[in-house]
């Protein structure tokens, strides 16, 4: 049923997220630009701390962080923009009978085009200071469509959320904080104690980031036992999503109004 409804709404979908890349860009004097510019400021401040602390520096160190950086931003801004997407249309709802899970998905596929674009530009640096694409890089699409639907299974059973209790977007920012820190975004994974390395990697993003900078910092393939834990969490998560969803698609209105 959710399958034939995301079909029938897949124009919808388009439709805004295209609309949506053009209303972002208009609004900042720089427009796409800033799409790139984002991680790259948020880079340079970690490469900062990051060499200082480990006197790693250079274009690897940079690159490490940048990989991490855009993995990161893509998971944060599509969580973040998909969570409170569906409050912020109630307007819309109020007008016309549309399935809820549209919003947070548009939101979402919005900032996976500008991931799509930073990373495409990063990649090709990446070429040109001698990273060599192999063959693992094949798993580079892998990699970004099983994130991707890691962050569709956390951003709608949280859209939910948001919309019934709208104190809980503090408590998914403060998560997110923690999560930031304990992703290895600027470190690398073999900086973590060894005891403690499988707890290390119970997080996705962990994984999500390390598979990201074995396959084009070192050419390496990423760890596949690490990605089927996650690929198990992601659909197990996802299931629970779209039963939400389904749940709370005709009732949510009323439970607001109330």
């Amino acid at each position: 049923m959710h399958l034939q409804t995301f079909k029938r709404y897949l124009g919808i979908i388009f439709y805004r997220t295209v609309a949506g890349i053009k209303s972002e860009s208009r609004q900042r004097y720089l427009g796409y630009v800033w799409f790139l510019l984002e991680p790259l400021l948020s880079t340079a401040v970690f490469y900062v701390a990051y060499s200082q602390f480990t006197g790693h520096q250079g274009p690897g160190a940079v690159l490490l962080i940048l990989v991490g950086m855009i993995l990161w931003q893509w998971f944060e801004g599509g969580i973040m923009s998909g969570a409170g997407s569906i409050k912020s249309k109630f307007h819309v709802l109020n007008q016309c009978a549309l399935p809820k899970f549209l919003f947070p998905l548009v939101s979402i596929a919005i900032h996976t085009w500008k991931f799509l674009c930073v990373s495409g530009v990063i990649f090709t640096v990446a070429i040109a200071l001698g990273y060599t694409p192999n063959a693992n890089w094949c798993y580079l699409p892998l990699l970004f469509l099983l994130q991707l639907l890691f962050i569709v299974s956390i951003a709608l059973p949280i859209s939910i959320g948001i919309t019934l209790w709208t104190d809980f977007q503090i408590v998914v920012s403060s998560t997110l904080r923690l999560f930031f820190f304990l992703s290895g975004i600027f470190f690398e994974a073999d900086k973590v104690p060894e005891d403690l390395q499988k707890y290390f990697f119970w997080n996705p993003m962990a994984v999500f980031i390390d598979s990201g900078r074995a396959v084009v910092l070192r050419g390496e393939a990423p760890v596949l036992e690490r990605l089927q834990i996650t690929v198990g969490a992601t659909v197990i998560l996802l299931l629970l999503s779209f039963v939400a969803h389904a749940y709370y698609d005709k009732k949510i209105l009323k439970l607001i109004n109330l």
